[in-house]
Order: C-alpha cells, then sequence, then structure tokens
C-alpha cells in the first residue's frame, strides 16, 4: 500500500540530513507540502500536537533512523496511523515530528494458520478485512478506521474479547523501536519484562512496527443483532433487568447502551438505544434478549450480517460520520464491575439537564459498553500490565461540540464531564480504560492500584525510557 505523495528533498537542512538515512521510499513531507495537513490531521481539535514534519515511513528501519534524528535534534515525535487518540495530553507535543506508519502494512499468515504478521500501520478495517477473505478472523477495536496496534499496546477491547481475550491477549511477539532508536524482538522468550509492560502500557516504551498475532478460524460466520429504543424514565428497570442479564451473557454477546439526542424520538429529553451484538443465529439472540423484549419500548429492529458488516451496523465505517467528525470531543470514562443502578439515574438526570441548558453540547452522547469477559478473565491479571480484567462495563459521557474558543463553553464542558463522571462511578473505584482516557485521571486510575504493578512498570520506564520521550500519551508518572 502506498499512498504516492512526492517526497518534500528540499534543499533543506532536515530534509538533507534526515533524507540521505532514509530508504528509497520514505517520505519527508513538510509544512509548506499540499499533503502536510492530510498526514498531520486528527480526528478531532482536542489535544491536538503540532508538526513540523511528516516521516512516513517504509521500514522499521525508517522508523529507527526517524527517532535517532529527533533524539539528536531534540524534536518531541509520536507515531500516528489513523490519528484518534483521545489523551489531550498529546497537546503537550509541540513542533515536532510524525512517524507516520501507514505504509507498514503486512498482513501475512504464518504457516500453522494459527498466527499472523501483522504490520504496524494497518487499521481495524484493513486487519478484519484481509483476514476474511482467507476464513480467519482476530480480536480487534470495535471502530474500524483506528490502528489495530495502538489499542492493543492499552489492552484493546472488542467483539471477539468473550471467546478469545483483549486484543493484548493475542500478541505472541512484538518488533518495538524504543526511545533510543534501536530495534528489537519482544516476546515471552525475549525481553519477558518488556513483553509484559508491552500489553496494557505499550504506549510508554516504543513504537511497534509489527506483531505476530493470534488468528482463529471462523466457526460462527454469522451475526446478529437487536436495537431497542427506550425512554430515559426507564433507567432503573432497564440497568436493573442487564446487571441480571450479566450474569448470562454469553461469551458470543456484547452489550451497548448509547444515550443522545434524537427529536424524532423524543424534542426534550435523550433517549436510550441499547443493543445487543451476537456471534451467531438471530434465534439464539432473540431468546437470550428476551427479557428486554418485555420491557415497553419506543422502537426495536433486528438483523444479520457477518463481522466485516459490523461497522456498517454500528455506524464505525472508515468513511463514516464517527471516524469522520472534525469537531472538540472529551471522553470521561470510567471501568466498573456492575452498573450501580442509583448512580446511573444520577448521571442520567446530569446528562438531560446538560444537553436542555447548553445548546452548544446537545450534540454529546454517553456510552455504556458491556463486552463479554469470559476469555477475559480467563487470563491471569499478573501476567500482562492490563489492569481492569474484572472490570465487565466500560462507562463514558463524552462531551463533543465545535470549537469556538468561547472559554465559558470550554470550562462548560469540562466541568458537566466531569461531574458527569464522578456520577457514574458511584461508590466504585475510579478505573479508566487508557484508550478512552482524556488525560485529568491519575496514573493508579489508569494503570492499576497495586503497588507492585506501580513498581514494575516505572521500573521498565526508568529501564526502556529514561528521558521519558515517550511520554505524550498517558505516560507512567
Amino acid at each position: 500500500m502506498s499512498f504516492g505523495f512526492a517526497s518534500e528533498r528540499s534543499g533543506s537542512e532536515l530534509s538533507h540530513d534526515l533524507g540521505r538515512r532514509l530508504s528509497r521510499d520514505a517520505l519527508i513531507v513538510l509544512p509548506d507540502s499540499p499533503h502536510f495537513e492530510e498526514l498531520a490531521e486528527r480526528w478531532q481539535d482536542g489535544g491536538r500536537p503540532t508538526y513540523s514534519v511528516v516521516v512516513v515511513v517504509a521500514t522499521e528501519r525508517d522508523v529507527s533512523e526517524s527517532v535517532k534524528y529527533a533524539n539528536a535534534r531534540g524534536l518531541p515525535f509520536l507515531a500516528t496511523v489513523g490519528g484518534h487518540g483521545t489523551y489531550y495530553g498529546m497537546g503537550r507535543l509541540q513542533n515536532g515530528m510524525a512517524i507516520y506508519l501507514r505504509n507498514l502494512t503486512q498482513l501475512k499468515l504464518d504457516r500453522d494458520g494459527r498466527s499472523a504478521l501483522v504490520g504496524g500501520g494497518l487499521r481495524v478495517d484493513d486487519v478484519i478485512k484481509g483476514l476474511w477473505k482467507i476464513g480467519k478472523q482476530t480480536v480487534t477495536g470495535s471502530c474500524n478506521c483506528v490502528g489495530i496496534t495502538s489499542p492493543a499496546l492499552g489492552g484493546g477491547h472488542g467483539f471477539l474479547q468473550g471467546q478469545y481475550g483483549l486484543l493484548a491477549d493475542q500478541i505472541l511477539s512484538a518488533r518495538v523501536v524504543l526511545a533510543n532508536g534501536s530495534a528489537i524482538t519482544v516476546s515471552d522468550r525475549e525481553h519477558k519484562d518488556l513483553y509484559w509492560g508491552l500489553r496494557g502500557a505499550g504506549h510508554n516504551f516504543g513504537i511497534v512496527t509489527e506483531m505476530k498475532y493470534k488468528v482463529y478460524d471462523v466457526v460462527r460466520p454469522q451475526w446478529s443483532y437487536v436495537y431497542f429504543t427506550f425512554s430515559g424514565t426507564q433507567i432503573e428497570e432497564l440497568y436493573g433487568l442487564l446487571n441480571r442479564m450479566m450474569f448470562l451473557q454469553p461469551a458470543q454477546a456484547t452489550h451497548w447502551s448509547l444515550w443522545l439526542k434524537d427529536a424524532a424520538v423524543d424534542t426534550v429529553h435523550p433517549v436510550i438505544s441499547h443493543s445487543i451484538l451476537f456471534n451467531g443465529p438471530l434465534r439464539e439472540l432473540e431468546k437470550y434478549a428476551k427479557p428486554l423484549y418485555g420491557l415497553k419500548n419506543v422502537g426495536v429492529y433486528s438483523g444479520v450480517t457477518d463481522y466485516p458488516g459490523l461497522a456498517d451496523v454500528t455506524g464505525y465505517t472508515v468513511d463514516g460520520y464517527l471516524c469522520q467528525y472534525k469537531g472538540k470531543l472529551a471522553m470521561w470514562p470510567s471501568d466498573v464491575e456492575t452498573y450501580e443502578v442509583p448512580a446511573i439515574r444520577r448521571w442520567y438526570d446530569l446528562f438531560d439537564e446538560m444537553v436542555q441548558a447548553e445548546e452548544a453540547l446537545s450534540g454529546s452522547f454517553c456510552l455504556l459498553e458491556g463486552y463479554s469477559t469470559q476469555a477475559v478473565r480467563a487470563v491471569p491479571a499478573d501476567s500482562t500490565a492490563y489492569p481492569h480484567r474484572r472490570q465487565k462495563l466500560l462507562l463514558a459521557p463524552i462531551i463533543h461540540y465545535m470549537p469556538t474558543g468561547n472559554q465559558t463553553l470550554e470550562a462548560a464542558a469540562t466541568n458537566w464531564g466531569s461531574t458527569m463522571r464522578t456520577a457514574a462511578v458511584g461508590s466504585n473505584q475510579r478505573r479508566s480504560y487508557v484508550n478512552y482516557a482524556q488525560g485529568n485521571e491519575t496514573t493508579e486510575a489508569i494503570y492499576g492500584y497495586e503497588p507492585w504493578r506501580l513498581q514494575k512498570l516505572r521500573t521498565l520506564k526508568r529501564q526502556y525510557d529514561p528521558e521519558g520521550r515517550l511520554s505524550f500519551y498517558a505516560p507512567i508518572a
């Protein structure tokens, strides 16, 4: 895969000095290039880093040489694929180097058919469709425009995790370019300490250029889905029932709730769209979902698709609205074990109040994800850096709006988000999935409260990145 951008090898010192270190197919793109903005673009405006150069790498050696050059010149750097990180701390990177990985697109099945080499520049869409063509599948994130590697480094949730574990659990080995520019192989045999840290806190330790990744035969090709629409008056009834349903949740099922304004249903209050996605025939899904059919609903529809088709069902296609959004967005995530129903009610009421009081924030929404966790919990909690294996639910108020420079609106957005997250957590200890983190979470909330876990992570950070060069996304403090 090649993007065909003309190389900006002008007479500048940067182009000359860096250019002679790179492969023939690598590109150096400077701000005066017509392609610069396209390559430096991010999904949303919050926490936006700025760059003085984008290096479109073609090989692992290009990544190494780019890192070494950036270090020698004191340039901060960040590896990019899809530009979808929500962490506001990335805005601390100013006038740096973007190392653009999208041309690292190898996807090659191993001889045994149980793993594949996955390039660090592939997006979820590339992996799902590429494997599906050969009768294979693997655990990916749920959003097709996001890179495959970055979510895996933070644990990684997806529709197949109940059957096979997190994205991080699929990594058998990885090629990693460290903060000093050297490249190593990380696995359960080589650099075992870093292999532990890479799977859950990997953003802190290096740039992954390639992974050996578990893949699986497609045994159940059909996926079915059902969407219910409820009013906000049914919070207690719905989430009390969902708590009970979680005890019987099949490994093949994922629950998603979305709260949003939908004037076609309710012109005043947010509605609840609750869906179940199921790897299997519709009759099996309907049997499991039968209790939900017993609740009074505003609407319900169902259908069938396949794994690649889930992106169309959920709205997460590469060219869909959710992947092309260009406003300002802030997630306020919390991971919990069950729905604490009184807390969910307080959260909904605050959200209802916000969308009525702040027209500029009325496009915000709330996400409540309930993935199956059978295979996730089967992995020993101390075997990877990912700390939240017992938490079954991902809750997040998501405040988004168009940036206007209005500081009053900015303050209001922050206050609403923070207040709603506090309400949603209830009596639970605050925990936040690193790939959803906003930047004001504590280190413990992201990486775990066990002292031994944090000590191990900090020791690894001192060993592999003593100067903190890889500290723009959820750094280990």
